[in-house]
């Protein structure tokens, strides 16, 4: 089984999606790199394992303290963990907040140039159907005829009007 080697324009656009990622990545300040680095540690099962694992300690910790005579840390509700696990869910939930901010940012700039290639291809698509309408109309072999339909699909879109267009149908939905 042989693998196709891709054409150079899609050589040029893979290394360009990249350079985009690439640029992203150096844009990350330490602080950014670490909470994402965090993020993703506490993302993983293994996290849950230990986090549950050192509750389970140290309920069973006091509760053996306490029957073996010793002084246990704390008595039941154990208020210190509670304490303990309340900051720990701030700051789990600062990290991801701001790892989600980072990740939105990359989506954003991956839509907007989604959007710009989509524009820009309905706009060749639009050129090459006047140019195959313009040749069939020259062309005396080829019957000459009014499409209305290509003539209208010719013209690009405005992208504001469709979007527009698009909001004021779903005002009316709504």
């Amino acid at each position: 089984m042989t693998s196709a080697r891709p054409a150079g324009h899609e050589e040029a656009t893979v290394q360009q999606l990249a350079e985009l990622y690439d640029q992203h990545e150096q844009a990350v300040s330490p602080v950014q790199r670490f909470a994402n680095r965090v993020t993703a540690g506490l993302g993983r099962p293994l996290a849950l394992a230990i986090i549950i694992g050192l509750v389970i300690a140290w309920v069973v910790g006091n509760y053996a303290a306490r029957l073996m005579g010793s002084t246990a840390l704390e008595e039941f509700p154990f208020p210190d963990l509670g304490f303990l696990v309340t900051i720990a869910a701030l700051i789990v939930a600062l990290l991801i907040l701001t790892t989600q901010r980072h990740e939105e940012e990359l989506a954003d700039k991956r839509a907007r140039l989604t959007l710009q290639i989509a524009v820009l291809s309905e706009k060749k698509i639009a050129k090459l159907i006047e140019l195959m309408e313009e040749q069939r109309r020259d062309n005396p072999l080829l019957p000459s005829r009014v499409d209305r339909e290509a003539d209208a699909m010719a013209t690009a879109s405005d992208p504001r009007a469709s979007l527009e267009q698009l909001e004021a149908s779903s005002r009316q939905v709504s």
